[in-house]
């Protein structure tokens, strides 16, 4: 598990800087304060992405916020509209692609037994986990 040694504050002018970014812009900007681009320049990180989120049926929101009770002003935020129809599609597809960076990056010019690998031990009680890991096994050259 990932847990930051601190939190970044926001920019002071967030509310209206981010107001109108889409869900791509958001995320790159909410991913940016804690990834520095020494670590995965912008660029890259904004192709990471749009190439984890363009399997969403919900393009350009991704996770569309909707408006349930405008009296109440409530909201609900769907989640489910990634390619296994589950909340965790948001984080894990991300993940992968992560995972694929890191592994290219790792190993480039080497070939053979040199190759870096990536084994990834999943545990699930359900089928959308199970789900998951098929993808990821699509996207990543990975043992199980």
């Amino acid at each position: 598990m990932f847990i930051p040694n601190q939190v970044p504050n926001l920019p002071s002018d967030w509310t209206t800087k981010w107001r109108d970014h889409d869900f791509n812009q958001l995320a790159f900007e909410l991913l940016s304060l804690y990834i520095s681009p020494s670590e995965i320049p912008s660029e890259d990180l904004k192709d990471i992405i749009a190439r984890s989120y363009r399997t969403f049926r919900r393009i350009p929101e991704i996770t569309p916020l909707i408006r349930v009770d405008g009296k109440r002003d409530l909201y609900l935020l769907e989640l489910f509209h990634g390619p296994t129809f589950a909340f965790k599609d948001v984080a894990l597809q991300f993940l992968g692609n992560l995972f694929e960076y890191f592994l290219l990056r790792k190993n480039e010019d080497k070939v053979g037994k040199e190759r870096n690998h990536l084994t990834v031990i999943g545990a699930t009680s359900g089928d959308t986990g199970f789900l998951l890991l098929l993808y990821m096994c699509v996207i990543l050259v990975i043992k199980f």
